[in-house]
């Protein structure tokens, strides 16, 4: 092998092993770097994009931000965190009041802490309230009140007090109602309900209101 070959061997190794120094040592961790930077652009654009629509939920919130504060404020008061049990007197002489009958008589019971309701909770041991599948609604920061109050007034009208109490602001569930022939001038009682309604009765509603801790 004469020098000339040899040189002419030696300067293509010399290039190629330039040219593939080059591109362990350059070349390629700048691709890696370049690919590594397109799936980060990638994961930004699809988190801008998520972002893009959360702030157009939360704009579209906001708009609202004041019917939605009157919402949490009626059921706060539907079912308030303590037993306010003046105000829902004070509500049941109102609607009594509207319908035309008397309330002759108000009680209540303490309160009990809240018994979710299982698979197989039935008969008289099935606890009271509706049905709650919310974990957040626990036996501690749930209770239902009993309360009993007797009214007098025409049957249709007591059936229509009932259902506005059932309606109003305070969260109210009906357990039992029973009616009988109110008492009249003489001290008699009167006879069956007529068809129409006109009837004088009176009637004992049983039921619960709640409370729910915050």
């Amino acid at each position: 092998m004469n020098k000339s070959r040899f040189w002419v061997i030696a300067a293509i190794l010399t290039i190629v092993v330039t040219i593939a120094g080059g591109w362990f040592i350059g070349i390629s961790p700048q691709l890696g770097a370049a690919a590594a930077a397109k799936t980060d652009r990638s994961q930004v654009i699809a988190a801008n994009q998520r972002n893009q629509i959360l702030l157009a939920q939360l704009k579209r919130d906001y708009q609202n931000i004041d019917a939605l504060k009157n919402q949490i404020s009626n059921l706060q008061k539907s079912v308030p965190p303590v037993r306010e049990i003046p105000s829902f007197v004070t509500e049941l002489n109102t609607l009594a009041n509207a319908q035309g009958v008397i309330v002759k008589s108000f009680a209540v019971s303490d309160a009990k802490p809240y018994t979710p309701i299982t698979q197989g909770s039935t008969g008289k041991n099935a606890p009271s309230g509706p049905s709650q599948t919310d974990p957040r609604i626990t036996p501690n920061n749930f209770f239902p009140i009993p309360v009993q109050f007797a009214v007098t007034g025409d049957y249709a009208k007591v059936l229509d007090f009932v259902n506005d109490v059932q309606l109003g602001r305070r969260l109210f569930l009906v357990s039992g109602l029973s009616s009988v022939g109110a008492t009249n001038s003489k001290g008699a009682k009167g006879g069956p309900t007529t068809s129409g309604g006109a009837q004088k009765v009176t009637s004992s509603i049983t039921g619960y209101i709640y409370v729910l801790l915050n």
